[in-house]
């Protein structure tokens, strides 16, 4: 296939430029497929703070588990730019769509409903996008959307990598508070999605403006706009939709864009909407009634149960789609082939072309006229600023308390392999800066933290909970593990100790790598809790019962199929089972009690437990084999705490070696705890 050669690629035809990188359709010689690549541009090669933010798209779009997030096939560096590998697609962005015609009321929540699916999943790990709008969502040809540009996302609190006095993101779908006080939450990404349904219902900006002046007095001061009043066929209780995401005091929005979602999704199909504020639910009773042993912490919610608790509704949305839809078939772009260093192609209507991750938002500076419209408007938020005293004064009503609250110094040991050996070469020892805010009630004790400084890689956004007098804590981001993008789930658990510090690990955990670390922390102040979201706010943790997958299982493995199949094999494990609070998604690590290196993953979601497994190994009669194992594990029926036997059946194939996979059997059997 012709092209011009960029290492294992053949760049195609230029599909779009932006100021974070060209995107080229591409043959990757190797998978012998057609993928888009994205490079950055030779200019900002050399640039720390732009290859900073293309490696954290990368990363943010790996560590992401969504079928509205662009899957990423590799990343890496090729002649000293940087690049990432994604999934080609057809379509064209909303803006293009936008430009032609208004969307029916059903289309455009549909879009929005799909929007808010990728944008919870990046909540969920602690991503802000911050640049949420219509030319970065990606409608194919079935209106199946992607959320893209995951170039300037940011986790909760995380310092900006731009200088004093910048802002990133777009004016025209930026939060207020964004422009007063630089709070980045995900509260703004839920206002940007209001403006976005708005614009697709209406066709227009919300405050669109002939300056920047107005379009940013517009976010500050001016109500919401009333979609109904401006489009025949637009029903009003979508205005209400769009009030209560537009509201100028975050506190005042929808808690997740997907109960922003399944509002909109109720007020056009003419059920109730539910009421905004959702309150947290008075302090119950525990149930006696239910089936899980009383060793089980009250903060946790059965997964068993169909129905919602006393006196609280379940959340709306959150809905996941039963399958990921089909990619679309690549088509001949309508863009010529150029060099990776021509120019870009500019004023020409896009029509339903392969595009993907094209653009990126301007980086913006916050100029005098914005300030003296902040200081007019007496610094954002209109009539919501009385309900919210200043953060001083917050802290001098004695907020900052609860058995888990101020800054906090993190002192972590060196890297740690699963049999507790330090790892050759791994990051040091080092100290980072966390502030942590908790409260307690008749549900349980729970703390949201968020890092402040420190470089190691991992999460730096968690929610704690307290489980049985330890603080547990799970989270997932993105990393790579030998050279390619992959899922990190990162466990940590502290116990309290006498002189008032906490100790305990930090675990990273991913699919052929794992780590660990001794951390302690100890309290060195009081923290600005204003800036931390409220954990009484939370939603209670769901108790799924895939914890009840842990303790020592002795393991035997049956081969079915082949004309010679080898002897049963067996081994003795240990496993721990880590969950998500949401509880719809675990993992169980199976270690070798021996001594060994020998482990296993299992990733349990939907009620299944799934293996997938790659790596190579020598094959005892000759050669090195490259090992693919899959394999289903279904949770017993009924279920079991603990779960006694645990049986599944997959495939091995191995090539390259005279050794031969085939069909398995294997059946885990607790022999204690």
């Amino acid at each position: 296939m012709q092209g011009t050669p960029f290492g294992r690629y053949r760049l195609i035809a230029l599909l779009g430029r932006g100021g974070m990188g060209e995107v080229w359709r591409a043959y990757d010689t190797e998978t012998q497929r057609v993928v888009a690549v994205k490079v950055l541009p030779a200019n900002l090669a050399h640039d720390p703070v732009f290859e900073q933010r293309f490696r954290r798209e990368a990363l943010a779009a790996a560590g992401l588990n969504d079928p509205h997030v662009v899957p990423i096939h590799n990343f890496g560096e090729i002649d000293g730019r940087l690049y990432v590998d994604m999934r080609l697609v057809n379509g064209k962005d909303l803006q293009a769509i936008l430009a032609s015609e208004v969307l029916a009321p059903e289309r455009a929540v549909k879009i929005i409903e799909q929007v808010a699916s990728a944008l919870r999943a990046a909540h969920r790990i602690g991503l802000v996008h911050r640049d949420v709008k219509p030319s970065n969502i990606l409608v194919d040809e079935d209106d199946f959307a992607y959320l893209i540009d995951f170039g300037i996302a940011r986790t909760t609190g995380e310092p900006s990598m731009t200088g004093t006095g910048n802002v990133i993101g777009t004016w025209a779908y930026m939060a207020p508070e964004r422009v007063t006080t630089g709070q980045t939450d995900p509260r703004g990404d839920t206002y940007a999605l209001g403006c976005v349904l708005h614009e697709c219902l209406t066709g227009s900006q919300p405050f669109p403006g002939d300056s920047l002046e107005q379009q940013i007095g517009g976010h500050l001061s001016l109500p919401p706009p009333r979609p109904s009043t401006m489009r025949r066929g637009v029903p009003r209780e979508l205005d209400g939709v769009i009030a209560t995401a537009m509201a100028k005091n975050p506190d005042q929005r929808y808690p997740t864009v997907t109960q922003m979602a399944a509002a909109a999704r109720e007020a056009i199909t003419g059920t109730a909407a539910i009421p905004y504020p959702q309150r947290r639910p008075p302090p119950m009773q525990p149930d006696t009634r239910q089936a899980f042993p009383p060793t089980m912490p009250q903060n946790y919610r059965s997964a068993h149960n169909s129905g919602p608790r006393p006196a609280q509704r379940p959340p709306p949305g959150d809905r996941r789609p039963n399958a990921a839809w089909p990619a679309v078939p690549a088509t001949k772009p309508a863009w010529p082939a150029t060099p990776p260093s021509g120019p870009a192609s500019s004023g020409r209507k896009r029509s339903r072309t392969p595009f993907i991750l094209g653009g990126a938002a301007a980086v913006l500076t916050v100029v005098g006229v914005v300030v003296a419209v902040v200081l007019s408007n007496g610094g954002g938020g209109g009539g919501d600023k009385a309900d919210h005293p200043p953060t001083s004064q917050l802290n001098r009503a004695g907020l900052n308390s609860g058995p888990f609250t101020g800054t906090y110094a993190a002192d972590f040991g060196p890297k740690l392999s699963l049999t507790g050996k330090e790892v050759q070469g791994g990051e040091p020892p080092g100290r980072e800066t966390w502030v942590i805010r908790s409260s307690c009630s008749g549900d349980g004790c729970v703390a949201t933290a968020s890092r402040m400084s420190g470089t190691f890689i991992h999460a730096t956004s968690l929610i704690f909970d307290d489980v049985r007098g330890r603080w547990t804590g799970v989270a997932l981001s993105g990393t790579t593990c030998n050279d390619k993008p992959v899922e990190k789930w990162n466990f940590i658990w502290l116990q309290p100790r006498p002189d008032g510090s906490l100790a305990g690990e930090w675990i990273s955990d991913s699919l052929n790598c794992y780590s660990k670390r001794n951390v302690t922390f100890n309290r060195t102040g009081d923290a600005d809790i204003a800036k931390l979201a409220n954990p009484a706010d939370q939603p209670a943790r769901v108790l799924t019962p895939a914890l009840s997958l842990h303790g020592r299982y002795h393991l035997v493995t049956t081969y079915t199929s082949g004309a010679r199949p080898p002897k049963p094999q067996e081994a003795d494990y240990s496993v721990e089972t880590v969950c998500l609070r949401t509880g719809d998604r675990c993992i169980s690590r199976f270690v070798r009690t021996d001594g060994s290196s020998g482990t296993q993953l299992l990733a349990f979601a939907e009620n299944v437990w799934t293996r997938n497994d790659e790596y190579d190994a020598s094959c005892p009669v000759g050669g090195t084999s490259h090992v693919k194992i899959n394999g289903t594990f279904p949770l017993p029926n009924p279920a079991q705490d603990p779960i006694g036997l645990l049986t599944g059946t997959g495939f091995k194939d191995e090539s390259g070696s005279a050794c031969v996979g085939g069909n398995y059997e294997m059946k885990f059997n607790r022999t204690g705890g």
